[in-house]
């Protein structure tokens, strides 16, 4: 019995040991970074404004950068990726695909051409403007460049303005 006693007292200190004090950590508080608690507080509020699965969807608002030269010339991503004029130009094993069209953040890859994006003008969300430098073996020249995204951007309408050195052209792509 005085044994039991003694386990009861030793228990009891114990317990007594771990209740908090003044100088004991509290393990119910957690400190978060103050940059990540405002991301968090963002993404509440945009959740409960847009409902979670539209803030989900459309993305976080984020603080926009500052424009660069390099930044003004940067094609949109919803144009960007690989199109081909046929089903065939799609296929990456086929080499001999005239019709690819690889498009990315500043130039354009053709099958035996290459355009730089010189300027770039957003005309709406589905049509942008652009001067483009075309550069094919030794020839070089600059053609203003009109793209538009069709179909909820599976197909792109590409009307290049010529001149009379280098005629234009109107190619319609499928996104691969």
């Amino acid at each position: 019995m005085a044994r039991g006693c003694w386990v009861a007292i030793g228990m009891a200190a114990g317990l007594a040991a771990c209740s908090p004090g003044s100088n004991e950590a509290d393990y119910n508080t957690v400190r978060v970074d103050p940059a990540q608690a405002r991301a968090q507080a963002q993404i509440d509020r945009a959740a409960a404004a847009q409902g979670p699965r539209a803030a989900a969807r459309s993305g976080l608002p984020v603080a926009t950068a500052t424009p660069s030269s390099a930044g003004a010339r940067k094609l949109p991503i919803a144009f960007q990726g690989y199109w081909g004029a046929t089903p065939g130009d799609c296929a990456l094993a086929n080499v001999d695909a005239g019709g690819r069209l690889a498009i990315e953040a500043d130039q354009l890859r053709f099958f035996r051409k290459r355009a730089r994006v010189d300027t770039l003008r957003e005309v709406s969300a589905n049509e942008i403007a652009a001067t483009l430098s075309f550069k094919a073996d030794d020839a070089r020249w600059t053609h203003s460049t009109r793209f538009s995204l069709e179909q909820g951007g599976t197909r792109l309408l590409l009307v290049e303005q010529g001149d009379t050195a280098r005629p234009g052209q109107t190619m319609r792509y499928q996104r691969c």
